[in-house]
């Protein structure tokens, strides 16, 4: 209370009300979740092009990763923790999810996933690289995931389950394409045009296999740590293939997944929508 030496009735201290995650979320629709992650799909390109960073050798240092990988990142997770807080789903998108239906031999989908990750660290040159950059790049990698699990596996995700009973095979799809089409303008960052499109397919396939494991695990902590594994296995190994035998290995294990995920779709599409989610 203020109390005035005039014998005025005192008056308590203003109040500043203080933001909340809001207690009722806001409503479940695809519109709402691409207008959420649409702001940070047309600006990371922007970010990326004034680091002076060119696409194809980001990671190839450890200032090229700071320079180019970092600040694209840490502006798109913040602005993802932001806005789904805001709306009130971050809060259903960390938590467990509802039991999922898929069949059992789906698991082999991120099984393969590791194995293509480990053939691709057998096959890196270890003793090139120096200890702070593989410290720094697995701390970006860990960061891509998140944010881009997040993103995807979570609000697009979420936001396409919609408000009543829900399509496991709309949320599949519709988080595979988004993820797909996110890679689209590394056009504007130096990426050739056929690279970017192969990109493009490469993710909607990668994006199925994600969200496959989201719903088998019940959870977005596996597709993180696939995603990360995923991309550092990925600049650890790039100017290093593996020999023929772990070519093989991983031509084997990529068509295993095409496999699986064709029939992950299948099976989505035949079946009935899930209940509404408490």
């Amino acid at each position: 209370m203020i109390f005035h030496g005039d014998g005025r009735k005192p008056r308590p201290f203003p109040h500043f009300p203080m933001n909340r995650e809001p207690s009722t979320p806001a409503p479940r629709t695809i519109r709402r979740a691409v207008r959420m992650i649409l702001p940070t799909a047309l600006i990371l390109p922007l970010v990326g092009y004034f680091s002076g960073v060119d696409y194809d050798t980001i990671a190839d240092n450890t200032a090229n990763v700071v320079r180019g990988i970092m600040p694209m990142v840490g502006l798109s997770l913040i602005w993802g923790l932001v806005v789904s807080w805001r709306s009130g789903w971050l809060r259903p998108i960390v938590a467990r999810q509802p039991a999922s239906a898929l069949p059992g031999f789906l698991w082999w989908l991120p099984f393969c996933w590791f194995g293509l990750c480990l053939i691709r660290l057998v096959s890196s040159p270890w003793p090139e690289f120096d200890a702070s950059y593989l410290g720094i790049l697995a701390f970006a990698m860990i960061l891509v995931g998140i944010n881009e699990e997040l993103l995807f596996r979570g609000i697009l995700a979420y936001g396409a389950r919609g408000p009543g009973p829900w399509s496991e095979a709309r949320t599949m799809l519709v988080s595979a394409l988004g993820f797909g089409l996110f890679h689209l303008p590394n056009l504007l960052v130096g990426q050739a045009a056929g690279p970017t499109l192969i990109q493009v397919t490469y993710a909607f396939l990668m994006g199925i296999t994600l969200s496959v494991s989201m719903r088998l695990s019940r959870g977005i902590v596996l597709p993180v740590a696939m995603h990360a594994l995923w991309d550092f296995s990925t600049f650890t190994s790039k100017s290093h293939p593996p020999d023929t035998a772990l070519s093989l290995a991983s031509l084997t294990l990529v068509l295993g997944m095409l496999i699986l995920n064709l029939s992950a779709v299948v099976w989505c599409l035949g079946k009935k929508s899930l209940p509404v989610e408490p």
